[in-house]
């Protein structure tokens, strides 16, 4: 595995990508601490990843079906 430090990742951006796009994982550290993993999404990954469900909000019911939660939030407020 890879690492850049976030520095590197600012000025070499498209260099880590290529690493990344061709299957190397690269693990991104700041001040000597690992702080992320950049790695490539395959197909089959792609399905199963839902970003919702991490940090303050991964014990939140009403954020279980997310379409549902957006649909609600988007509906007007006011009937015309």
């Amino acid at each position: 595995m890879k690492t850049a430090t976030a520095k590197e990742l600012r000025t070499r951006a498209a260099e880590i990508l290529e690493r990344v796009i061709k299957g190397d994982e690269v693990v991104i550290t700041k001040r000597g601490k690992s702080i992320a993993v950049l790695k490539p999404v395959h197909e089959d990954h792609e399905r199963k990843f839902s970003p919702v469900g991490f940090g303050q909000w991964r014990d939140r019911e009403d954020l279980k079906d997310v379409s549902g939660w957006l649909d609600k939030r988007r509906k007007e407020r006011f009937p015309r």
